[in-house]
């Protein structure tokens, strides 16, 4: 049989030290992926006022992240299985620093808006190799655990990112942001060119009908569709309270931008919580029953929420309460499906992650779209968004991952 991996010499075995060193960098740079989405939020409204823009205009950033973040990881992550994790990695962190700097230095709207799509091409060429450093570094039956700590320190940044965000904004400029942003990728830089190695040793040839047939393969398979298209739909209630949030609370209610940063830090708080308490149950628990049980529950919140805001009106608490369980659920369901999705085809596991962030984030890209033309003056209007996205995950629950398991058993 024809062997499909380039002749390359046999990975290394790392010492305990060194794979914990590898480990710790890998998980520590994950915030900054998921503080690229927030940490700009609470300066929406001042980027509209500064820069004689719309409000649609100022949500848009967060779609044009998104959407950057889409397209890195599908073309950096399929690539990543034939050229490596360690030269994607390092490129993007520096590509990453200069999409940071140029918006702060030239304050034009479609700087700004091309800076942010880049931003997300850059960031996700760390995310897709991250997760494809610890499939290469890992044993199969870590994967789902670690999974879990993924997406733990990737809730650290939705926790920091505003709050730090609110305090830039409301002591500087929105600009400041941006220069954070690039002090935090020139740290990620050296992190990665003095301690992470190549991981990856078996990589596939540039073939492009190998890669057409892997595509083929992953997307065609029924529990991982039904997973990542649940991905794409529960974190997406993140982004509905990241892009319309900040108006309803600072422009409707009147509340300041540090106001907003503590909300989104409960907000944070609540989806680090989610992630610790899925790393429990999943000791406990089978994933199946885990991911079942959760949708079910977060569907049934969401309904009992809009009960909230039709009795109580438009007050702050009103908004909080809802959000706080969609965060705790995108929290529980997020890790566990990602972690599903990684252990299906470990060997292919840059080709995998970047097909599970193409469909998750063009699910998520379309609804932040969306959402920047939706003019969110009333806490009803998202807490029906909350619940509309509940229920189509449990319809692509029913359809997909129910049947798939089915058809396997």
């Amino acid at each position: 049989m024809k062997n499909n991996t380039l002749n390359n010499p046999l990975p290394p075995t790392y010492s305990e030290r060194r794979l914990n060193l590898i480990l710790i960098v890998i998980l520590g740079l994950y915030p900054l992926v998921g503080m690229g989405i927030d940490l700009i939020a609470p300066s929406l409204p001042a980027i509209s006022r500064d820069l004689n823009t719309s409000t649609t205009f100022s949500k848009n950033l967060i779609t044009f992240f998104l959407l950057g973040f889409m397209c890195g990881n599908f073309m950096i992550g399929t690539l990543s299985d034939v050229v490596g994790r360690r030269k994607p990695m390092l490129f993007a962190f520096l590509v990453f620093i200069l999409a940071s700097i140029l918006p702060a230095i030239f304050n034009e709207p479609y700087i700004l808006l091309v800076s942010r799509f880049f931003q997300g091409v850059s960031i996700a060429g760390y995310s897709v190799n991250g997760r494809a450093v610890l499939a290469d570094v890992l044993p199969r039956e870590k994967l789902l655990h670690f999974a879990t700590l993924i997406a733990t320190m990737w809730g650290i940044g939705p926790i920091i990112g505003p709050v730090i965000g609110g305090y830039l904004q409301f002591y500087f400029n929105w600009q400041m942001c941006f220069y954070f942003f690039a002090f935090m990728g020139l740290l990620g830089f050296l992190a990665l060119f003095f301690i992470v190695p190549e991981t990856h040793f078996r990589r596939q040839p540039l073939q492009y009908q190998q890669l057409k047939n892997n595509f083929i393969m992953i997307v065609s398979h029924k529990i991982f569709l039904g997973l990542v298209i649940i991905m794409g739909i529960t974190y997406s209630g993140l982004i509905v309270f990241n892009t319309l949030g900040p108006f309803l609370i600072q422009d409707t209610l009147g509340y300041s931008p540090v106001y907003f940063g503590h909300i989104a830090l409960l907000m944070g708080c609540v989806f680090l919580v989610g992630t610790m308490l899925c790393r429990r149950l999943l000791k406990e628990f089978d994933s199946e029953d885990i991911f079942f049980f959760s949708v079910v529950f977060f569907t049934i919140a969401s309904t009992l929420s809009v009960l909230l805001a039709l009795i109580f009106g438009n007050d702050v608490w009103v908004i909080i309460i809802p959000s706080i369980f969609m965060f705790l659920g995108c929290g529980i369901i997020y890790p566990t499906s990602m972690g599903k999705c990684l252990s299906l085809f470990t060997n292919l596991a840059g080709s995998v992650s970047a097909v599970m962030n193409l469909i998750s984030m063009i699910i998520t890209s379309l609804i932040a779209f969306i959402m920047s033309w939706i003019h969110a003056d009333k806490a009803l209007i998202i807490i029906a968004i909350y619940l509309g996205l509940m229920l189509t995950s449990c319809l692509f629950y029913y359809f997909l991952i129910r049947s798939g398991n089915k058809a396997t058993t």
